[in-house]
């Protein structure tokens, strides 16, 4: 009870001299200028102390509810649909809006024109496969042919067109079928390299062994271009090596000297083909 002011103050906050000095320069301005709480000593100040920590507490709790309140507000379901719905509608008053353009009236079906014989035989030899499927479906004759006497197959097997052959050969063409020149669509496709084409004509019953006006086979035709792979399709299937062209040569007799893979097949083969010797 024997401490001044000063002292206590000096034992709470730990100041020197130089507390002192301000705490009786706060004294001398008069009790209307002193915090509240120095009027009544020591008592006075920790309570001060106590009631700021007090209101520290308080606002920070006030910020963390603030906080939490917003979360569980962003975290409800009608409010994030709200979000959504309004950031949509954003979007789309950001949108240009074009005015719809008519849409074209339909065209009349133009009724396809028949296809003669003459425009058939061009489709079939440009690939035209829609031409040639009208001029079929229409009751067209497949055998049609040209001053050559090529007939369609001829033609389909001299450009390759598989699919087309195919077509034809449904449709009733003959497999059979020669041009001027006795040539039969599967000397043509053996002379164009096409053996897709061979090996579908033979499957259908096409004439191994059949001869032009030439006494050619097409294996002599084969050997004769030098078409290797025509040659072991053929060979495969079982074209005969002894028949002779008019020139009297055999598919063997044909064979150049470079043509060594293809005399060693051939002689293989005719070795087989020959008949027994008689005793």
């Amino acid at each position: 009870g024997s401490q001044t002011l000063p002292s206590q103050l000096r034992e709470i906050s730990g100041d020197r001299y130089e507390g002192e000095v301000r705490a009786y320069e706060v004294l001398a301005r008069g009790a209307a200028q002193e915090p509240e709480g120095w009027r009544h000593g020591v008592a006075g100040v920790r309570d001060a102390v106590s009631k700021e920590k007090q209101k520290v507490k308080e606002e920070r709790r006030k910020k963390i509810e603030t906080f939490s309140s917003s979360r569980l507000r962003l975290e409800s379901l009608q409010d994030l649909e709200a979000i959504v719905k309004q950031r949509q509608h954003k979007k789309r008053l950001r949108r240009v809006v074009r005015p719809k353009e008519p849409e074209p009236e339909p065209k009349p079906a133009v009724k396809a024109a028949p296809v003669d014989a003459a425009r058939f035989l061009q489709a079939v030899r440009e690939n035209q496969v829609p031409l040639i499927d009208k001029y079929l479906a229409d009751g067209g004759d497949p055998n049609a042919h040209d001053q050559l006497e090529a007939t369609p197959l001829l033609w389909a097997c001299r450009g390759g067109h598989l699919q087309i052959l195919t077509r034809l050969l449904d449709r009733g063409a003959k497999v059979s079928v020669r041009d001027k020149l006795r040539s039969t669509a599967l000397h043509v496709a053996v002379r164009t390299g096409h053996c897709d084409c061979a090996e579908h004509l033979i499957a259908c019953g096409a004439d191994l062994d059949a001869q032009d006006k030439e006494g050619d086979t097409p294996i002599h035709d084969a050997i004769r271009l030098g078409r290797f792979k025509a040659v072991k399709t053929l060979l495969l299937y079982g074209a005969n090596l002894s028949i002779r062209n008019q020139e009297g040569l055999s598919p063997v007799d044909l064979v150049k000297d470079w043509q060594r893979g293809i005399r060693q097949t051939l002689q293989v083969c005719a070795s087989q083909q020959r008949p027994p010797r008689r005793h």
